[in-house]
């Protein structure tokens, strides 16, 4: 399965960028700093993993919101953007609640017989 991955625009490595990945990474500075210069995933997680694209939808909307650019890419190392994050967020959403509700009526059906 591939991955969703982001990085900052810029090989300019500042404070924020620091305080903001260490928030859901525990890496050093100086790591951070060498992500940052060499141009790496700040943070990255597989396709499917919606509570990793939630971390790098947060990491993004921070280090924009601090004046920031960053680059987000998906499976195919091809940028993207915040809205078909979203949108893969409320198809995962639609996907969990189907299912829930399929297993839902196959346990009535059950209990039935």
């Amino acid at each position: 399965m591939g991955f969703i991955g982001i990085k900052a625009a810029k090989s300019d490595f500042n404070a924020v960028i620091a305080k903001t990945i260490r928030k859901y990474r525990d890496i050093s500075i100086s790591e951070i700093k060498a992500i940052v210069s060499e141009g790496n995933y700040l943070y990255e997680c597989d396709y499917i993993d919606a509570q990793g694209i939630e971390v790098i939808l947060f990491i993004n909307s921070e280090l924009n919101s601090n004046g920031i650019s960053t680059v987000i890419y998906d499976e195919h190392d091809q940028k993207t953007n915040v809205e078909f994050l979203n949108n893969l967020l409320e198809s995962y959403a639609e996907i969990a609640a189907q299912v829930e509700a399929e297993m839902d009526a196959e346990a009535l059906l059950e209990e039935g017989e």
